[in-house]
C-alpha cells in the first residue's frame, strides 16, 4: 500500500491510560517510537510535548465512551502545532482477531492513518459542544421531570384521586390548586371543585366524584414531596434552558431558519444545531451522509442478492429523538406536505417506518436550508 504521511501517530485511549505510538518514514519500515500515558492533566501535558519533541502533526484516536474528549480538548489547545486530529471509528478499524491488545491497536491506528485508510468523525467546534452538553443535560432533566410527573399520577390513582379522568392536565393552574388544597388538608370537598376547578370543562359534580376521598397524614407529607420534586425538576429545566439560550445566541440565524419548519420550535432548533452544528455542510459533503450518520436512513445489508436486513443504523440517538419527537408534530400540521406524505403511506409502510422517512425528510430539508441561508417554505419539500 502507498504511504500517504510522513510522520503520524495513534492513541488508543482507555480510562486511566493513554498507548501512544508514532510511525515515521516513507520507505520500507517506519520508525516507531511507543510511550504509555495516564489521563490525567499533567499526564496529557506530557503526551502533547512528546508529540512535538517527535515533530508530529497527524494525530488519530479511538476510544470507548467519553474518554477521547479531555485527550482532544487537550490536544485542541495546540492547534498551532496539529495538524490533524482525528477520532476514528472503532469498527472501521478492528483488528485481526488473536492480536489484540492496548499496543497493537495504537500501532494498527498509526498504519492504517500513515496509509490514508482511516475517516474522521464528526467533532464540532468547542462552542458546539457546550451547547450539545447543556442540550443533553436538558433533555435528562426533562425526561426526570416526566418521571415524577407519572409518580405523582401513580400515588393519585393509588388513592383513588382520578384527576386525570376529569383533567388533561393534572399539573395545570386548575390542577396545582387542586393537589394543593389536597395536600394541606387531605381531602377535597365540593366547595373547593367549585372555587378552583371552574375553567374545568365537567361539570362540578363529576369533578367532585372524581376527586373524593382522603389522605392520612403520612400520605399527605408523601404528596407534598412529590410535588416539591417536581417544582424543583421544573426549575432545573428553566434554569438550563436559559443556559442553551445564551450559548445559542451566535445562532440566531440558524436557529429562525429551523424554527421555520413545521415541527419544530426553539428548544428543538438549539437541541438540533447542538448536535449536527449550525453549519451541516462544512462537516458533511451530503445530506445523505447526513442521514446517515443520524441513522434515519435504511442499513445496506444485502448478500448474494438477497437482502438481510434494512433496519435504520444506530446512529446519533439524540438527533434520532429530536427528529421523530418534531416529525410527529410536523404530520399533525395540517395542510402540510409532511401530513399529506405521513398519512398516504402510513397504511403501506407502516407507523414507525413512515415516521423514520418524516424524520429524514425534516433533516434533508434542515441541511438544504441551512446551506442556502434560507428559510422554510412549503415548495422546498421537493428538494428532500
Amino acid at each position: 500500500m502507498e504511504v500517504l504521511l510522513y510522520c503520524c501517530c495513534g492513541l488508543d485511549i482507555h480510562r486511566d491510560k493513554i498507548e501512544a505510538c508514532i510511525q515515521r518514514g516513507i520507505d520500507g519500515e517506519p520508525e516507531v517510537f511507543r510511550q504509555t500515558f495516564g489521563t490525567r492533566k499533567a499526564d496529557l501535558q506530557n503526551l502533547g510535548k512528546w508529540l512535538e519533541k517527535h515533530d508530529c502533526y497527524t494525530v488519530a484516536m479511538e476510544s470507548t465512551g467519553v474518554y477521547w474528549m479531555p485527550v482532544y480538548e487537550a490536544l485542541e489547545t495546540k492547534s498551532r502545532y496539529l495538524e490533524n486530529l482525528w477520532v476514528v471509528n472503532a469498527n472501521h478499524m478492528r483488528n485481526l482477531p488473536g492480536r489484540k491488545s492496548d499496543v497493537a491497536d495504537a500501532e494498527w491506528i498509526a498504519t492504517l492513518l500513515r496509509h490514508g485508510l482511516l475517516e474522521k468523525s464528526f467533532v464540532p467546534s468547542v462552542e458546539i459542544r457546550d451547547l450539545r452538553e447543556c442540550s443533553r443535560l436538558h433533555r435528562t432533566f426533562v425526561q426526570e421531570r416526566a418521571r415524577y410527573v407519572n409518580r405523582l399520577e401513580k400515588f393519585l390513582q393509588t388513592h383513588g384521586f382520578k384527576f386525570s379522568s376529569v383533567m388533561s392536565d393534572i399539573l395545570s393552574v386548575t390542577g396545582r390548586k387542586l393537589l394543593s388544597v389536597l395536600r394541606d388538608t387531605g381531602e377535597l370537598t365540593r366547595k373547593d371543585v367549585e372555587r378552583d376547578g371552574r375553567r374545568l370543562r365537567k361539570s362540578a359534580d363529576e369533578v367532585a366524584s372524581a376527586v373524593c376521598g382522603s389522605l392520612t397524614k403520612a400520605e399527605q407529607r408523601l404528596l407534598g414531596q412529590l410535588l416539591r420534586k417536581v417544582d424543583s425538576c421544573q426549575e432545573d429545566v428553566r434554569s438550563i434552558l436559559e443556559d442553551m439560550r445564551l450559548l445559542s445566541s451566535p445562532y440566531q440565524e440558524e436557529l429562525a431558519i429551523i424554527d421555520s419548519v413545521p415541527g419544530f420550535d426553539e428548544e428543538s432548533a438549539m437541541e438540533i444545531i447542538a448536535e449536527i452544528s449550525a453549519e451541516p455542510p462544512a462537516y458533511f459533503s451530503s445530506a445523505e451522509k447526513l442521514c446517515s450518520w443520524a441513522g434515519v436512513v435504511p442499513r445496506n445489508d444485502e448478500s448474494a442478492g438477497k437482502i438481510k436486513s434494512r433496519k435504520t443504523l444506530h446512529g446519533n440517538r439524540y438527533v434520532k429523538a429530536i427528529l421523530c419527537q418534531a416529525a410527529w408534530a410536523a404530520v399533525r400540521t395540517r395542510h402540510s406536505p409532511f401530513h399529506d406524505w405521513f398519512w398516504s403511506h402510513r397504511s403501506r409502510l407502516g407507523q414507525k417506518k413512515a415516521i423514520i422517512a418524516v424524520a429524514r425528510k425534516l433533516l434533508k430539508l434542515i441541511y438544504h436550508l441551512l446551506n442556502t441561508r434560507q428559510r422554510y417554505r412549503p415548495p422546498l419539500v421537493a428538494v428532500v
